[in-house]
């Protein structure tokens, strides 16, 4: 299993912090959900454990090492990510995007392996769109194109996979179908996931660890049934409620006053 945590991590844009020293370890195995309000700094803080923004001040850290002294193939080959809203080539087909999966695993003539087919088969089989992969990304509805990328980052085989708000712009039957599609990935495999949601009663759903934020800083961790009390929706998202537990998972349930 691979270890990602973050110490005295600080980032920002231009002349702005969005985190400031913050400390996180992400639980390996298991599925940890990243919650708070807009602009708390839930996608600034996933960008910066997946490199794709470099800190200020800290350190990210990937099995002991910090991440900025790896190669970026050797982080591709651990850590899948998906963008929130990742950008195709005009007219690409659903096997040529999920086959770019592998890229990271391939030499640099690209040659095309018997390994790469059966990653490429066991993703597309994982997220249900075998039978999209002649059909171009953009015919797809909303919820076979987050399929079709879930399936994409599966095929790059990382023991990690980090998701900024996969769910944006679902409905909320497709949001439900892919967080099930992650939990029972994570069952499956022991992979460790990392999501960036906004919908709080989904997230204590289907995640076995809670990082909430406010302000750039984490304000609480730990068990759904820890992190998500009345008080704490009340400081961090402004709103009065009543938690009782989901009569279905038994999860905590947010029921707004």
């Amino acid at each position: 299993m691979t270890r990602l945590a973050a110490t005295g991590l600080t980032l920002g844009y231009d002349d702005r912090v969005v985190v400031d020293a913050l400390d996180v370890e992400i639980l390996e195995g298991r599925v940890t959900t990243i919650v708070g309000a807009n602009a708390c700094g839930k996608s600034t803080l996933l960008r910066g454990l997946a490199r794709l923004l470099k800190p200020r001040a800290g350190t990210v850290l990937l099995d002991d090492r910090p991440l900025d002294v790896l190669s970026t193939l050797e982080v591709a080959q651990v850590l899948g990510v998906l963008p929130q809203t990742p950008v195709a080539p005009d007219g690409i087909t659903v096997g040529d995007l999920v086959g770019r999966g592998r890229h990271p695993h391939q030499g640099w003539f690209r040659r095309w392996t018997e390994a790469d087919e059966t990653a490429v088969a066991d993703a597309l089989d994982a997220t249900g769109t075998e039978d999209l992969v002649a059909r171009p990304l953009r015919e797809l509805s909303g919820g076979q194109r987050q399929r079709v990328w879930v399936a994409m980052a599966l095929a790059q085989q990382t023991d990690v996979l980090l998701l900024d708000e996969p769910t944006t712009y679902l409905d909320l039957n497709h949001q439900v179908e892919l967080l099930r599609l992650l939990r029972e990935l994570n069952h499956r495999s022991g992979k460790t996931i990392v999501v960036v949601l906004h919908e709080l009663n989904l997230a204590a759903r289907f995640s076995d660890h809670m990082v909430a934020m406010a302000d750039g800083r984490i304000v609480a961790q730990g068990a759904p049934g820890e992190v998500v009390t009345a008080d704490l929706v009340r400081d961090v998202f402004g709103l009065d409620c009543l938690v009782v537990p989901d009569p279905v998972a038994g999860s905590p349930l947010v029921v707004p006053l």
